[in-house]
């Protein structure tokens, strides 16, 4: 049974601006850390092969966030940006974040995208385009996801190319909304179990699951799968 979120639909309380700005803020961050926990058993795995890093050295974080996951080269999105008229593709910078291994955990725990990325407004030297790579729709092609900002009003528009043969089936995925730093949209590997568990927002051990076919896409509040019988993108909302 495919199941949807219907609490994505929940009116936000009002607060002050100020106020409203720092809510956002933090809630990015706990979103970020929540789909990082997907790659726990990757960065364990990696710990075990090699080593912990040593007291005193410096770790670059941002190696933690590969391209194709959490970006694009412009080689990739060239494939596919000019599929779609009267838009831009964004550009962002990708920053090392060294930080020093103080101790026995993971010096990089706190780290998150938003950390590492930030947009830029023009295509700088070694500048990424916003978007990534992955089998959204489970038939073994790669499929993309960008970032574009549309040229009559400069909002930022999501939209995903699913692989068809020689060509791309193009969707509109969202609007990104302006969050107050990086966002996504970023790809997760489809569960081994072929059900992905969203969050326990009140805390009861209940979770929302959905069966997916193919990878996810990440940005903003929700988080994205395609839904096979009714050939379109469905969401659920992984921060409240």
């Amino acid at each position: 049974m495919w199941e949807s979120d219907s609490r994505s639909a929940r009116l936000r309380r009002r607060m002050p601006a100020s106020q409203a700005r720092g809510h956002r803020a933090v809630l990015w961050r706990l979103a970020l850390r929540h789909a990082g926990a997907r790659r726990t058993c990757i960065a364990a795995l990696v710990l075990m092969l090699v080593g912990m890093p040593r007291v005193g050295q410096a770790v670059d974080c941002s190696q933690r966030f590969p391209l194709g996951a959490f970006a694009l080269t412009p080689a990739e999105a060239a494939l596919v940006a000019g599929k779609v008229t009267g838009f831009s593709p964004i550009y962002m910078l990708k920053k090392p974040v060294e930080v020093t291994a103080s101790g026995g955990g993971d010096p990089c725990e706190f780290v998150y995208g938003l950390d590492v990325f930030e947009f830029t407004d023009e295509q700088r030297p070694g500048a990424l385009v916003a978007g990534c790579r992955g089998d959204f729709d489970g038939d073994g092609a790669p499929d993309y996801v960008v970032l574009f900002r549309r040229q009559t009003d400069g909002l930022k528009v999501a939209y995903a190319f699913l692989t068809r043969g020689g060509t791309f089936e193009v969707i509109e995925l969202g609007l990104y909304g302006e969050p107050p730093a990086w966002s996504g949209p970023y790809c997760s590997p489809r569960p081994r179990t072929g059900i992905y568990e969203g969050p326990d927002f009140e805390g009861s051990g209940e979770r929302i699951r959905v069966r997916v076919v193919g990878d996810l896409i990440t940005m903003g509040w929700s988080t994205y799968y395609w839904r096979p019988d009714l050939s379109r993108f469905d969401a659920i909302l992984t921060t409240d």
